[in-house]
C-alpha cells in the first residue's frame, strides 16, 4: 500500500540556513517587473512632503504606492484587504520587503496625495516613452460610467432636501432639550443608559443633517454658477449625478474619461466629470497630453466616437492641426433626389415625392408635412441653398443666441418671396401665412458637412477602426479584469485622485505586457 507524500519540512522544524524572501519569488514573476518599472520613477516630490526630523521614520512612498498599484492589478483594492495580503501573500511581502503596513496608513496615503498621483501617472508614461513604447502619434478619447459611492435610492429633490433640513433641525433641537433635562434630573429612572441613547440619536441626526447641508450647498453653488439644478441629487455624494448606467437603468454615477495612445494602448490623460458631456472635455484632454509630456505640438491624429464630433470640437481640431476621425452621418445620401448635378434645375416631377420631409404638429392640433432641410442643397462656393424648384436662397443675416449657457451663432438664408408665392411646390414648402422659406445653419455647419464627407471615405473608416481595441481596452480591463465598477471615495476631487490610481495601475499592467512581448527593449536610466 502506497503512502501519501510527506511534507518536505515540518512547521515546527528548526532550520540552520533560513530561506531568503527573494528566493521565494520566481525570477520571471510579474511583481519583479512592476518593481523595476517603479524603481525608475523619481520620488523626490513625494519625499518632500514628509517631515523626517521627528517621530518614527516613515515608510517610503514608493513602497506604499507599489502595494496599492500592485493590489489593484490583483483585484485587491481596499486598505484592509491590502493589509491582510501583506501578511499572507509572499508576492506582497516581497514587494514591501517584509514590512507590515496597517490599513489606516494605506488609506490615508491613497487619498491625500491627489496632486502627486497625477505626477506619478505622467512619470509612468515617460518611462514607457523612454523605453520606446509610447510614440504619441495618434490619440483616442472616450469616457465611461462608474457608480458613485452612493446607494441608488439615496437621492432627493431640492424641495425634499429643504424640507428634510427643517425637520432634522427641529429634531436636533428637541433631542438637545431632552439631554439637558436628563442632565438636570440625573435620577434612576432617567439614568446613564437613556442619556447615552439620546446622545447616539443626536449624533445620528447631526450626521444626517450634515449630508443634507452638503447637498443643499451643491444646489446653491449650481444656482450661483447659472447651471441647471438636477431634478434629484444624491445625498451621500452630492457631487455625483444620476445618469444612465452602461448596463441599463439609472444610478448616481461619475464619468471617468481616458485619452489613449492608439499605438501602445497606454492612457496618457485621465479625468473625471460628474455629467455625461464628455465631448466638452476632449480638447482639454489633448492639451493636457501636450503639457504633461512637453510636446512641441499636438499628436497628428485624434480618434473618438460619434458623440465627440460636435461643431466646437471640429473647429478646435482644425485650429490645432489635428486630423480628427469621428463617425458622422453624411447628408449625401444617393437615394436623395435633391442631390442633382445642376441644382439650378428643378427636381423632376417623378422624384418630388421622394424628397425628404418633416411632419410637425400645428397649434390647432393638426399636422403638416413640409420639405425637410435635406431637400435643399447647400452650395459652399456661393454660400447659398438651392431649393427643389431650382431657386436660390442666399445668405441674409447672422443671429447670436445663448442656449444652455453656450453662445450659438446661426447663419440665416432667405428665399425671394416672389419665387415662393409663384412656386407650384408652395404648399409642400411653406404654409399659407408665410411668404418665404427660411433655412439656417450654425457657424460650424460647413465643418460638419466637410467632416461627414471625409468620414464617408473608405480610408477614413479604416483609420477610425484602429480606435476600437485600444480605446475600449482600458475600461474593459479596469472593470472586468481588475473588477472595479464603483468608486470607494466621495467627492469629485477624491474620485479624480482614485481614478488616477486606477489608470496608473492600468498603465503599469499594459507596460508590463508590452515589455514582456518585446524582447530586449532599450534600457532607460534609473532615477537618481
Amino acid at each position: 500500500m502506497a503512502d501519501f507524500a510527506s511534507p518536505p519540512l515540518g512547521r515546527d522544524q528548526l532550520v540552520l540556513f533560513p530561506q531568503k524572501l527573494d528566493d521565494v519569488i520566481a525570477s520571471d514573476h510579474p511583481v519583479r517587473l512592476l518593481d523595476d518599472i517603479l524603481d525608475r520613477i523619481d520620488w523626490k516630490s513625494w519625499e518632500e512632503a514628509y517631515v523626517l526630523v521627528r517621530g518614527q521614520p516613515p515608510i517610503h512612498p514608493r513602497v506604499l504606492a507599489s502595494v496599492i498599484l500592485y493590489g489593484i492589478t490583483k483585484r485587491i483594492r481596499t486598505s484592509r484587504s491590502l493589509e491582510e495580503a501583506l501578511e499572507v501573500r509572499v508576492d506582497f511581502r516581497w514587494l514591501a520587503q517584509g514590512r507590515s503596513i496597517d490599513h489606516t496608513t494605506l488609506s490615508r496615503f491613497r487619498t491625500k496625495n491627489n496632486k502627486l498621483i497625477k505626477e506619478l501617472f505622467v512619470q509612468i508614461g515617460l518611462v514607457a516613452r523612454s523605453l520606446g513604447h509610447l510614440p504619441l502619434a495618434s490619440l483616442g478619447f472616450d469616457g465611461t460610467r462608474m457608480r458613485a459611492n452612493n446607494r441608488k435610492s439615496g437621492s432627493r429633490t431640492p424641495e425634499e432636501l429643504r424640507q428634510a433640513k427643517q425637520e432634522l433641525s427641529k429634531t436636533f433641537d428637541e433631542i438637545e432639550d431632552k439631554i439637558a433635562q436628563a442632565d438636570k434630573k440625573d435620577d434612576e429612572q432617567f439614568g446613564d443608559a437613556n442619556d447615552r441613547k439620546l446622545k447616539d440619536e443626536l449624533a445620528d441626526v447631526s450626521r444626517r443633517r450634515t449630508k443634507v447641508d452638503a447637498a443643499l450647498a451643491e444646489i446653491e453653488q449650481l444656482e450661483k454658477a447659472g447651471q441647471k439644478v438636477p431634478a434629484r441629487l444624491p445625498i451621500t455624494d452630492p457631487q455625483s449625478r444620476i445618469t444612465p448606467n452602461k448596463e441599463g437603468g439609472f444610478a448616481p454615477n461619475y464619468t471617468p474619461t481616458a485619452t489613449i495612445d492608439i499605438d501602445s494602448g497606454l492612457i496618457v490623460s485621465a479625468g473625471v466629470i460628474p455629467h455625461t458631456d464628455e465631448h466638452k472635455h476632449m480638447i482639454g484632454a489633448v492639451k493636457d497630453v501636450v503639457e504633461s509630456f512637453s510636446l512641441e505640438q499636438p499628436p497628428k491624429e485624434l480618434l473618438a466616437d460619434s458623440l465627440m464630433s460636435t461643431g466646437d470640437n471640429l473647429s478646435q481640431c482644425k485650429a490645432m492641426g489635428l486630423d480628427f476621425y469621428s463617425p458622422m452621418k453624411s447628408a449625401s445620401d444617393d437615394s436623395n433626389p435633391a442631390l442633382r448635378e445642376d441644382p439650378t434645375q428643378a427636381v423632376s416631377d417623378e422624384d418630388i415625392e421622394r424628397l425628404p420631409t418633416t411632419t410637425t404638429k400645428q397649434r390647432n392640433g393638426t399636422t403638416k408635412t413640409q420639405f425637410d432641410k435635406n431637400a435643399f442643397i447647400y452650395d459652399q462656393n456661393e454660400d447659398c441653398y438651392w431649393c427643389p424648384a431650382g431657386k436660390k436662397l442666399p445668405y441674409t443675416t447672422t443671429t447670436n443666441e445663448v442656449e444652455k449657457g453656450r453662445q450659438r451663432v446661426r447663419l440665416r438664408y432667405h428665399a425671394d418671396p416672389q419665387d415662393c408665392q409663384s412656386c407650384p411646390l408652395k404648399s409642400r414648402c411653406i404654409d399659407g401665412s408665410t411668404k418665404k422659406r427660411t433655412l439656417c445653419h450654425e457657424q460650424h455647419e460647413s465643418l460638419r458637412i466637410e467632416h461627414a464627407n471625409k468620414m464617408a471615405k473608405p480610408e477614413s473608416k479604416k483609420k477610425y477602426s484602429r480606435r476600437r481595441h485600444p480605446g475600449e481596452r482600458p475600461f474593459a480591463t479596469i472593470k472586468g479584469q481588475f473588477g472595479i465598477r464603483s468608486f470607494l471615495t466621495r467627492g469629485l476631487e477624491k474620485v479624480t485622485c482614485e481614478w488616477h490610481w486606477l489608470t496608473s495601475a492600468f498603465n503599469l499592467h499594459r507596460l508590463m505586457s508590452l515589455i514582456s512581448g518585446n524582447a530586449g527593449p532599450p534600457q532607460a536610466p534609473r532615477a537618481s
